[in-house]
């Protein structure tokens, strides 16, 4: 085992020797030991590595991989609940980002407890068999504000991501503090974490010093995995010299992030990867740390039921089997779970809802996507060759518009051919075959069936593969996993409903049988091969082939719909047992005991399963109770039904609800005490926004980062004073509304505004004048090009008078409030992203405990056009019974014309922002654990009226979907009330 850098005299001449190998072989694998063999990073052998894959304690794997932010589903009861998911859908990866401004709301203040308890989502990756790559940044990008920086480091007068004193002491004020938990979830101190990233996509305006300086931190506190970077594209940044990483990775979103027109794709499917990998860092296995799993979408967006049109299993098909053909044995899915950008997570492109189209959605539920990753990742587990092959270029009959890609391993005779079309948009329907060479004889397969690609589809084909007891010369259906199961083996193929199949395996003799009741079936035995020809089901047709083999052998023969619903979860990993059961709408463990297999699982309604148990399992039981078996046949299939049952879910019609009502925009008020206020004061700034006017009006620069901004300004009146300017400067979605004296002038989107003549009328010629604007912010810019772009200012570039010719800086006196105490937060358990500067914020009227008797009852939807900002409060109960899984939304239906924002508020959670204006999203989801799920919960909602005057609509709680599940127990988020609460 090499230590990579390391090249000993040894090595060097081991590596000068040639080996003249055949075609379709690259390299034998004599030839990749001579490259150097397995590498590690000097400080852990339990993580090494060779040009084909990772290896884990010594053994090779694929790393199937998908992104989840524990930051986005602020309930950690529901973390093992998705890892559950991951697992079952056979992930044995996920990547944790780690967002520094979730933990950091002043510098020098770090909070790991409650949802930001770090150490439950290690726990609950180690807990279902996960391995994690961690990825601390400091940038993380994400799509969240400021790109994961903490909003106080826009303050910092120096370049973030460059080497220098002051960035540098920010960095590794960070990272000791995540590191504490990183270090001690390593693998070689008994924890996930195979391997840790070094910063995010730094592939613009790089610097190498920067870089060493992040790797000396890590390694000073203690990281010992192998570290790993991911280049923004193709690129080679930190590949090789100052600043590189262990094992050199990149990020793909061929499919991009407009999904307005989700069918249309581009012909951009990539077969340049193996080449460029070859060229920078051969002796790694090729990893893309993030391959596009979905897409954002940004306000006035059309939606994510849309992204996930465009990326959809038919994506999943096309473009990750492609990744497997080009090499990549290393691919984690961004995102496999979305979740909610809750409060002001987000940065200003994108709205609260980041499901994204995942496998996963929002609430958590299943999607035909997962279930074709599902078959992937089985596969990719189950057939241990393709893991290390190399390419060759087979021959094919349509060349010129389907691309084959062989595959054939280094150590076996095993082959794999993968098909697509040429152009990867191609919806056409193309019979087409291959030639193959195995160590049976040479063969155009198929041949005796068509082979079929249809449209948007790719294909891996197995030849020449010895599973279990048997021999496959060659299957024309894809493989979803085998499986020993005592007295015989079993295998499951697919492929659509009513294309025709072939499935090849070496027998002695002939005296063979074939049994099924499937009349499509056909079978032929000729010069020791017996092949079965077929065409898919509706369903899966088992077919038993005795005799000829050491095992008899199982075949179960799915069409797609069916095979999406096999499952295979294992019983014993270490030795890579597992059981097929199929049906469920998820299957999320299976554990052996004695002559008993326990599932655990959920189902959307009464369920027909089938169940091929191995040798001594004499039942199953299905979440605990025992499920009645029926024996289809004598070869291990049983057959039973999963009784959904009804359960009596309850919860508030809000149109029924008994809702309060209070005007909260006292602030537009001349009479108002802002004496508290902070006194705008300043005359230079380390933002990157220019400003026209003095004193700076730029939020950040005096404490105050999310949420809603309130700027007031006094002036003296004269006569010359006609008017005033005004330019706001804020990102996407923002608007800001401006009042004079308690009287509303406008409501804008960000931008310039000049008001004139007011002179005469709405100003007071003597006396003191009183400018108020409220700005409605949507988070910083990232830094993805490392350009300080998340500088960039929350507040007002220029306030003047007009017609005053001899103005200076004290001519209006400005004041500034934001969150209740900035920095200093008066909600630290919900954190620095939940709440901004609306008067009802301040005075905690989102807060369970309120006392709201006084205010005026009102009914939802409002009858009344509002001015300003309102407030409305009520309770509602839900009682879903323990179970089941119900997950739950909020929902505006509204129709009115007027703009307006609103803030809508769980228990005190800021749960989303809605613009009425905008959309597209309407649904709100509100997680188990913030959302009481058995007794009272409140709801309260802030509006901001951009126009004149806005009512509310109809708003409505509902289900997204009721499933019978084994759901891991769910506590409830520390939520604290108004009693608790500082007062402004």
């Amino acid at each position: 085992m090499l230590i990579k850098g390391v090249l000993t005299s040894i090595s060097l001449a081991i590596a000068a020797v040639t080996t003249v190998v055949a075609v379709p072989v690259k390299k034998t694998p004599e030839a990749r030991d001579n490259e150097g063999g397995d590498q590690t990073n000097g400080l852990t052998d339990l993580v090494a590595w060779d040009t084909h894959t990772l290896k884990i304690n010594g053994e090779p794997l694929f790393l199937f991989s998908g992104e989840f932010h524990y930051y986005r589903l602020p309930s950690p009861g529901l973390w093992t609940d998705i890892m559950e998911k991951f697992k079952a859908l056979d992930y044995n990866g996920v990547s944790f980002y780690f967002f520094w401004g979730y933990h950091s709301p002043k510098r020098g203040v770090y909070d790991f407890t409650g949802i930001r308890d770090v150490q439950k989502a290690f726990d609950a990756a180690k807990d279902t068999g996960i391995h994690v790559i961690s990825r601390a940044g400091p940038y993380i990008n994400a799509e969240l504000d400021s790109g994961g920086f903490p909003s106080w480091l826009a303050q910092m007068q120096s370049p973030a991501r460059k080497y220098n004193p002051e960035n540098n002491a920010a960095s590794e004020e960070w990272l000791t503090e995540i590191d504490k938990y990183m270090v001690a979830n390593q693998i070689t101190k008994g924890g996930p974490i195979i391997l840790n990233q070094v910063d995010n996509e730094f592939s613009y305006n790089t610097d190498p010093k920067y870089m060493e300086m992040l790797k000396a931190k890590f390694l000073k506190d203690g990281m010992e995995v192998p570290n790993i970077f991911n280049d923004a594209g193709p690129n080679g940044n930190f590949a090789q010299g100052p600043g590189s990483v262990d094992i050199y990775g990149w990020d793909q979103y061929p499919a991009g992030f407009d999904c307005s027109n989700p069918l249309a794709w581009p012909n951009n499917r990539s077969t340049t990867f193996r080449d460029f990998h070859e060229r920078t860092n051969g002796d790694e296995p090729m990893a893309i740390y993030e391959f596009q799993g979905g897409a954002f979408d940004p306000w006035g967006g059309p939606g994510y039921p849309e992204c996930y049109k465009m990326v959809n299993e038919q994506y999943a098909k096309v473009y990750y089997k492609n990744n497997y053909a080009q090499g990549v044995r290393i691919q984690s899915l961004y995102m496999t779970y979305g979740g909610t950008s809750w409060g002001g997570l987000p940065k200003p492109s994108v709205y609260t809802s980041y499901d994204y189209g995942a496998a996963i959605s929002e609430p958590g539920l299943m999607t035909t996507k997962a279930y074709e990753n599902k078959l992937q990742a089985t596969f990719l587990h189950t057939v241990k060759p393709f893991l290390t092959t190399e390419h060759f270029n087979p021959e094919s009959d349509k060349s010129d518009i389907i691309l084959i890609d062989g595959l054939a391993d280094v150590n076996t005779p095993a082959k794999f051919y993968i098909a697509q079309h040429q152009l990867t948009k191609s919806e056409d329907k193309d019979e087409f075959h291959i030639n193959i060479e195995t160590t049976d004889g040479k063969f155009e397969i198929p041949r005796s069936s068509k082979l079929i690609l249809n449209g948007r589809d790719a294909k891996i084909l197995t030849t020449d593969y010895a599973f279990n007891s048997q021999h496959l010369v060659y299957s024309t259906s894809e493989i979803f996993t085998h499986q020993y199961v005592g007295s015989h083996d079993v295998i499951v193929v697919y492929a659509y409903e009513e294309e025709e199949g072939e499935f090849a395996i070496k027998i002695k003799g002939d005296k063979s049988h074939v049994e099924t009741d499937d009349d499509s079936v056909k079978s032929e035995t000729k010069d020791g091969i017996l092949q079965l020809t077929y065409t898919h089901p509706n369903g899966t047709a088992p077919v038993y082939i005795s005799g000829g083999t050491e095992k008899d052998l199982l075949v179960l023969i799915a069409g797609y719909d069916s095979a999406l619903r096999w499952w295979a979860p294992y019983i014993e990993e270490k030795k890579g047992e597992r059981v097929l059961i199929h049906g469920p709408y998820l299957v999320r463990s299976a554990k052996k005991d004695e002559s008993t297999i326990a599932f655990t699982g959920d189902i959307d309604e009464t369920t027909d399963i089938q169940v091929v148990l191995p040798d001594g399992i004499k039942s199953i039981t299905w979440n605990g109770e025992k499920v009645k078996l029926k024996k289809q046949d004598k070869h291990g299939i049983y057959t039973g039904t999963l009784e959904f049952k009804n359960p009596d879910i309850k919860f508030t019609d809000l149109t029924e609800a008994t809702w309060k009502y209070k005007a909260a925009s006292p602030e537009t008020d001349p009479e108002f005490d802002d004496s508290e206020w902070v006194t705008a004061d300043h005359h230079s700034t380390n933002s990157t926004t220019p400003y026209d006017t003095l004193p700076i009006l730029y939020a950040d620069d005096y404490g105050f980062h999310t949420g809603c901004l309130w700027f007031r300004g006094t002036f003296n009146g004269s006569s010359e004073i006609t008017g005033f300017n005004i330019t706001a400067h804020s990102g996407d979605a923002s608007a800001w509304t401006a009042y004079l004296n308690n009287e509303y002038l406008g409501g804008f989107d960000v931008g310039n505004h000049a008001f004139t003549d007011l002179n005469g009328t709405k100003i007071k010629a003597d006396g003191e004048n009183v400018i108020s604007l409220l700005l409605w912010t949507t988070g910083h810019e990232d830094d993805f090009y490392a350009d300080e772009n998340f500088k960039q200012a929350r507040g007002f570039t220029q306030a003047e008078l007009l017609g005053v010719y001899n103005q200076t800086i004290q001519s209006i006196v400005w004041k500034v409030q934001g969150n209740l105490g900035g920095e200093d937060l008066a909600d630290p358990v919900r954190g620095p992203y939940n709440e901004g500067g609306l008067y009802g914020e301040r005075n905690g009227w989102h807060l369970p405990g309120f006392p709201d008797d006084d205010w005026e009852d009102v009914n939802i939807p409002e009858s009344k056009n509002r001015t300003g900002v309102s407030w409305y409060r009520t309770t509602f109960d839900v009682n879903i019974p323990d179970g089941y899984d119900v997950p739950m939304s909020l929902r505006y239906k509204d129709d009115t014309k007027t703009r307006y924002r609103t803030l809508l508020f769980v228990n005190g959670w800021n749960m989303g922002r809605y613009g009425n204006d905008l959309g597209p999203q309407t649904q709100y989801y509100l997680p188990k654990g913030i959302l009481n799920t058995q007794g009272k919960n409140t709801l309260a909602i802030g509006v901001v009226a951009i126009d004149e005057a806005a009512q509310l609509g109809k708003v409505v709680l509902e289900p997204y979907k009721v499933l019978q599940s084994a759901l891991p127990e769910v506590e409830l988020v520390d939520s604290p009330g108004y009693d608790t609460r500082q007062q402004s």
